[in-house]
């Protein structure tokens, strides 16, 4: 992707961050959007001129706009990463009508506004990958995740309409699936009643591997998917999950080493 340029949401921290560090190294432009202006002066810093950050709230179609218009100023826009996303825990019966619209804005919404906006540019240009950030919670069920797992999921199946709709015109579309992964958000999410590194070892407990994964680790995933690499990939939903989702609850882990 050298010359030519990405646009990644959510790019002030965690998997969008380390996702606009391995673009970059791969020698693209990176444009990064998010609403945390602090966190996004400072990737620049530590990123360089490859680096133009956009702030803006991604529940609004204006946002994803203005990311398009830089990238294509920037160079050719040949990748979309929609990662951006919050936490919102809670039941069904424990959420408001507002909480559950506001969720699904900025978790879901943000993230179709980005894969229509980026399938209209790419189509024109002749071809592009968008790459999607849903969720494991996307396909298994988390306790009080009610509108964050929903919304998740409703992204693999946007995920698999703009592969089909846009495959004749070049653009292919994937998702990634991360399980647990040691990022801000998580952290957050995670709480402040026990030491973060017992949290996280816990967390570990949910993959065979027994340990959470790192945001490169997802980011590398992505950028494969972005890539010529990966040119007949399209409409997949790849799992970074360690495993998780492949046994059907946490037995306790065997070892068969000798």
């Amino acid at each position: 992707m050298r010359g030519d340029c990405v646009v990644v949401t959510g790019a002030a921290k965690g998997i969008g961050l380390a996702t606009c560090e391995r673009l970059i190294i791969g020698g693209a432009a990176v444009v990064g959007v998010d609403l945390d202006e602090d966190g996004l002066l400072s990737a620049e810093s530590n990123l360089g001129t490859s680096f133009t950050s956009v702030p803006g709230d991604v529940s609004k179609w204006s946002t994803h706009e203005d990311a398009a218009q830089v990238a294509v100023f920037k160079g050719r826009l040949v990748g979309w990463v929609n990662n951006a996303g919050v936490d919102i825990a809670g039941a069904a019966g424990e959420l408001n009508g507002t909480e559950i619209e506001e969720g699904l804005r900025a978790v879901q919404f943000g993230a179709m506004f980005g894969m229509a906006i980026a399938a209209r540019v790419m189509a024109a240009q002749g071809g592009g990958a968008i790459v999607n950030v849903s969720s494991i919670q996307g396909i298994a069920a988390f306790p009080r995740y009610f509108v964050y797992g929903a919304a998740k999921a409703a992204l693999l199946q946007a995920t698999r309409s703009v592969a089909v709709d846009y495959a004749p015109a070049g653009v292919r579309c994937n998702a990634v699936l991360p399980g647990t992964i040691d990022t801000p958000m998580t952290i957050a999410a995670l709480g402040t009643d026990r030491p973060i590194e017992e949290a996280l070892r816990e967390e570990g407990e949910l993959s065979p591997m027994m340990r959470v994964g790192k945001a490169s680790e997802v980011a590398e995933v992505v950028a494969f998917l972005l890539s010529d690499a990966s040119s007949y990939v399209n409409g997949a939903s790849v799992v970074v999950d360690g495993a998780a989702t492949a046994r059907c609850y946490a037995y306790p882990v065997i070892s068969l080493q000798a």
